[in-house]
């Protein structure tokens, strides 16, 4: 972490500089760039001198950019918190009926003439794109659509509103009612959704 972290300091270094800047053997830093290089983490490029050997220059790739520290959740729950302050809850479930709409208008062409049930499970495809581990069952009340892993759960328990978002976006796609079965804001261990089947299926 010392090196990716110098590099993102530097913008770019030679192996001996790093090695100079961190006081290690240079070959242990060869080694470990190339390592870091073909995990994807960074990446050589040769810089022409003057005089003698180009020098290999090391720097960071944008996959790098993923192992360092990110507070996304927290500035989520700031804005939300302002949003709520400045117009109230109804702001907040304005805002996630907004999102899920904004979601439904971009999916909607790719279940055009599609029957009910393909409807629905590329919906809880395209919702497991997410890493929700969603999956759907068959009861008696309807198709159960269990999200075992919320991407937002942070932010979610602190604003209910967030898990408006896929009911919004069953029933906007799907034009049948939706209801809440399980929830992390009652203690259940997920959140899962009764999507009721069309009396006269599309």
């Amino acid at each position: 972490m010392e090196v990716l972290e110098l590099l993102r300091r530097r913008g770019h270094a030679s192996a001996e500089a790093i090695a100079s800047d961190l006081g290690v053997p240079p070959n242990a830093v060869r080694q470990h760039l190339t390592n870091l290089e073909r995990d994807g983490f960074v990446v050589s490029h040769a810089e022409r001198r003057r005089r003698g050997r180009p020098s290999l220059l090391f720097s960071l790739t944008e996959r790098a950019d993923s192992v360092f520290p990110k507070r996304y959740g927290q500035l989520a729950t700031m804005v939300l918190q302002e949003v709520q302050e400045m117009g109230g809850p109804e702001a907040l479930d304005e805002v996630f009926q907004r999102m899920a709409t904004r979601h439904a208008t971009a999916i909607a062409p790719t279940l055009e003439g599609l029957e009910f049930d393909d409807k629905l499970r590329r919906v809880v495809a395209w919702i497991g794109r997410a890493g929700t581990l969603a999956e759907q069952t068959e009861t008696p009340e309807g198709v159960k659509v269990t999200i075992h892993n919320c991407p937002f759960r942070n932010t979610a328990l602190k604003f209910p509103q967030v898990c408006t978002i896929t009911p919004h976006l069953f029933s906007q796609l799907l034009g049948t009612a939706v209801s809440q079965a399980d929830s992390i804001h009652r203690r259940d261990p997920y959140c899962s959704f009764v999507v009721q089947r069309p009396t006269h299926a599309d």
